[in-house]
């Protein structure tokens, strides 16, 4: 087992290029295993987390200076060097000397003492060549795209769609890092309770305008440490908050989340509701669905059932036009949360062809359980016209019976729709629309 932040950040990496697996459940596991202190795990998840943000970047720098494609180097040589390059180029407190220093060491103990050499000489010229390569870059979006470590079809994708001056906006936005938002349990205690034991825990914190239960948090691990408060909020990130309170679910309503996993959405619904009611909350999943009722009964909500179902079947008939409110947050690209899980920024555009028909389906499933004069809302988590307007418009052509629903939140404008961006809203990329059926 990797014995200090740089090892098990080069076991993470080539593991996760390896398997492809999710990068946050990946760590975790590896964080847990290894029992680094706390200093130490900290650093390890922000190295591994900056060369997924910054590995077109990285990559680049080593091809300009290399003898050899990056590619055909062992996994393991690889990742030293990423890791290396990360710190050289973006880690100010971190002398380069010390960052070549430690990856010559780190190969010769990971058992590629050949690479030794090969690495020691390389690092170095990119420690040397990279303030010049970097700040040659044109700006262009093949420029933007290697500055901000964005894949160029994702880039002209967002341009085609927003526009040159949003599109290199997100790509930027893509590389800060991203708020930890919590939602208060009001089930369990209020607002300004909350807000005075993070005072006395000298936690600092924010509110967000219009969102009276939100706050951002400055040190979660500082909130994470105090047990008595581990019910009494959960994460959820105003964007999703935001689409909770275009949605204003009431007390004594029944509610249908199609796609709820991992419940945050049902939860704020619960919250919004006073604890009153019904919220089925449905997942495709049976492990996610327990996991979800688990957290539901710690946060004291009583009004939630949830089932294991896949939300693209044929709704149940005793379903149909039975709910006053319906969210319908689909299973998406990902695009709105590239700051939350860098890697999927690397992910193909053609991997995610079918989705907009899944989307259009689940949709049209939530629909019919909708009762005359009931509200249901679309939502994503991405920033693709395929998966978000695209969708909704044929919605709206297909079912003359649901008309668009303005929403009353701030930054819609009174429009059915509204896309939420990182760097106008301080929000992940989130899409959300809104309809209400006649009757």
């Amino acid at each position: 087992m990797a014995s200090n932040a740089r090892d098990l950040a080069v076991t993470a990496l080539v593991r996760w290029e390896r398997e492809q697996t999710y990068s946050n459940v990946m760590l975790d596991a590896l964080l847990q295993s290894a029992a680094l202190p706390a200093a130490e795990a900290a650093f390890t998840t922000q190295l591994v987390y900056g060369v997924m943000e910054r590995m077109l970047t990285i990559d680049w720098l080593l091809e300009k200076n290399s003898r050899q494609p990056i590619k055909k180097c062992h996994p393991t040589v690889r990742a030293v060097l990423r890791v290396a390059v990360y710190q050289i180029v973006y880690l100010d407190k971190i002398p380069a000397s010390a960052a070549v220093n430690e990856a010559v060491k780190q190969v010769k103990v990971m058992k590629q003492p050949y690479a030794a050499g090969y690495v020691n000489g390389l690092l170095r010229a990119v420690s040397e060549a990279a303030p010049r390569l970097l700040a040659s870059l044109p700006q262009d979006l093949k420029g933007h795209s290697l500055r901000y470590s964005i894949p160029l079809a994702l880039l002209q994708a967002w341009d085609r769609a927003y526009g040159r001056e949003t599109a290199v906006a997100l790509a930027k936005a893509s590389d800060e890092d991203a708020p930890t938002v919590v939602r208060v349990n009001t089930l369990k205690t209020t607002v300004e309770s909350f807000c005075e034991q993070l005072k006395g825990a000298s936690i600092a914190f924010c509110p967000i305008d219009g969102l009276p239960a939100a706050l951002i948090v400055e040190d979660a691990a500082a909130l994470r440490a105090i047990p008595a408060l581990s019910d009494h909020y959960y994460v959820q990130d105003a964007a999703s908050q935001w689409a909770l309170q275009a949605l204003a679910p009431q007390p004594h309503e029944e509610v249908l989340d199609m796609c709820a996993a991992p419940g945050g959405k049902s939860f704020t619904a619960a919250m919004h509701m006073e604890g009153q009611g019904r919220i089925v909350s449905c997942d495709l999943y049976d492990e996610k669905v327990k996991t979800m009722a688990a957290r539901a009964k710690r946060y004291g909500i009583d009004c939630m059932q949830t089932v294991c179902r896949d939300a693209s079947s044929p709704l149940p008939v005793e379903w149909e036009g039975r709910f006053d409110r319906v969210i319908c947050d689909v299973p998406c690209s990902g695009f709105g949360v590239i700051r939350r899980r860098p890697e999927i920024r690397y992910k193909s555009l053609m991997s995610f062809a079918e989705l907009p028909a899944l989307q259009y389906t689940i949709l049209c499933e939530a629909a019919k359980a909708v009762k005359a004069g009931g509200v249901l809302q679309y939502s994503t988590c991405t920033l693709r016209p395929e998966e978000n307007e695209e969708v909704t418009a044929r919605f709206l052509n297909a079912h003359p019976s649901f008309l668009p629903r303005p929403l009353s939140i701030a930054h819609a404008s009174q429009t059915h729709e509204l896309t939420l961006m990182p760097h106008l809203h301080q929000t992940d990329g989130f899409y959300v629309a809104s309809f209400r059926k006649e009757g």
